[in-house]
């Protein structure tokens, strides 16, 4: 398989239909500010739509990842029996917050989906996807098997390719995905830096929410074939998880060799980048990362959780520019502090990134996601992608999109509030859902 023909394709999350507001990571600043909000389903997955088709707009390859069955049946079914609508209406009588967890749609954030890594930088020139296990909260705990089926799906019979099962948590492994992962590089067909985040190794120092373990990120590295000269392990602040920065995706992105990171982000501070620039250099000595630091006088880390300034996504046009893309909070709070600091990176004539687009994505940032957290990149060959589109339709197209907004036209509620979730029509409309949208992706959803 030739390297120089490597692309990278955007793999984004919809929604379900039972999208709702229940604050269920007691970590996660929005997620806790709007629990017991009203929420939209319907409008939440038209926005993700939006998201897709400004991808394509851009020459991004993109492709969707479906919304998994909720309520989670088989959770409710350790402690309830009797039939589908029997065993809804009882935890919703008895039991209603484990209702809000097993009928939570945070599916759609596939940062969290899986770890990848490209050919490029595996040892034996494979791409390696593990699907991640999610193990420090209930409600996305239960993602774990399915996402792990259908992403087998998606890249069965792709050649020089395995998808691995989610780490065992029983042995203290626990693993968030790619949003804690970077992969730096002078472009996706060149070999990268891999960059573990992680938030508690075993020790006292560890903060009560950290969310992935070394031993996690040090477990994927090795399963990933990727040589220790291509990796580094950098330790969270544990200071910035206590205010809110529960991945890494929330206080910096990276996209080819540009890193946008804040000075807080890492417990060694400017010496961790300095690490990071370093081991990047003895892989690429004739070129330089470009790491853009943000200080905490141009932007407080409140003020960058808020806005969520870092959990922007950074895409590479066919151009070979660089677009931002951020949601509409970095121009709406703060007196648009954080979009005026974009747009200054974006004047910055040493700045690959000469444009920026804003995009509305309320619905999932009210939860706790910005676009960064609904995506999943996945750099592929193009023999790989060939095989990948004769066997399933996740590739993002026009007719493919008008058909997924249909579906959710159609079916999904523009209201839901968390005694709505007792109601077995949301669970029979969520089968009908993912029934038709198997038709559309090809794949087994159900």
């Amino acid at each position: 398989m030739v390297t120089d023909q490597i692309a990278e394709v955007i793999f984004v999350g919809i929604p379900g239909p039972t999208h709702h507001y229940g604050g269920l990571s007691a970590d996660n600043v929005a997620s806790s500010l709007n629990r017991g909000m009203v929420s939209n389903p319907k409008q939440a997955a038209l926005q993700v739509l939006d998201l897709l088709r400004l991808l394509l707009s851009l020459g991004v390859a993109a492709a969707v990842l479906p919304p998994q069955l909720r309520p989670h049946l088989p959770l409710l079914r350790q402690h309830f029996g009797g039939d589908d609508e029997t065993v809804i209406r009882q935890a919703a009588l008895v039991s209603p917050g484990l209702l809000e967890k097993t009928s939570s749609a945070a599916a759609m954030w596939t940062a969290n989906s899986a770890t990848v890594t490209p050919l490029p930088d595996s040892s034996d020139d494979r791409l390696h996807i593990t699907a991640a296990n999610l193990f420090t909260n209930v409600h996305r705990r239960i993602e774990a098997e399915d996402t792990y089926r259908v992403l087998r799906a998606i890249f069965k019979g792709v050649p020089a390719c395995v998808v691995h099962p989610p780490l065992s948590a029983a042995m203290g492994l626990c693993d968030e995905g790619a949003a804690n992962h970077m992969r730096l590089s002078p472009g996706h067909c060149a070999r990268g830096l891999n960059v573990f985040v992680y938030g508690a190794d075993g020790g006292a120092r560890d903060p009560q929410f950290a969310r992935q373990t070394l031993s996690a990120s040090q477990a994927v590295q090795s399963q990933h074939r990727i040589p220790n000269s291509a990796t580094l392990f950098v330790r969270q602040n544990p200071g910035m998880i206590r205010a809110g920065v529960f991945h890494n995706d929330v206080i910096a992105v990276s996209n080819e060799h540009v890193l946008l990171v804040h000075e807080k982000a890492y417990e060694g501070g400017y010496k961790d980048l300095d690490r990071i620039s370093q081991a990047y250099h003895m892989l690429h000595p004739y070129t330089d990362p470009l790491i853009i630091v943000i200080s905490e006088d141009e932007l407080s880390v409140e003020e960058a959780v808020h806005t969520y300034f870092f959990n922007s996504q950074i895409v590479t046009r066919p151009d070979g520019g660089m677009t931002l893309i951020a949601p509409a909070e970095v121009g709406l709070l703060y007196e648009g502090i954080a979009a005026k600091l974009m747009d200054r990176i974006r004047r910055d004539p040493d700045s690959p990134i000469d444009d920026i687009c804003t995009i509305d994505l309320r619905q999932s940032m009210q939860n706790g996601g910005g676009p960064a957290c609904l995506r999943l990149r996945v750099a592929m060959g193009q023999a790989q992608l060939d095989v990948m589109g004769r066997s399933v339709n996740v590739m993002a197209g026009d007719a493919q999109l008008s058909a997924l907004e249909e579906v959710i036209t159609r079916h999904y509620p523009d209201q839901l509030t968390a005694q709505d979730l007792g109601n077995p029509e949301l669970y029979r409309c969520s089968r009908v859902v993912l029934a038709e949208f198997s038709e559309i992706l090809k794949l087994p959803l159900l």
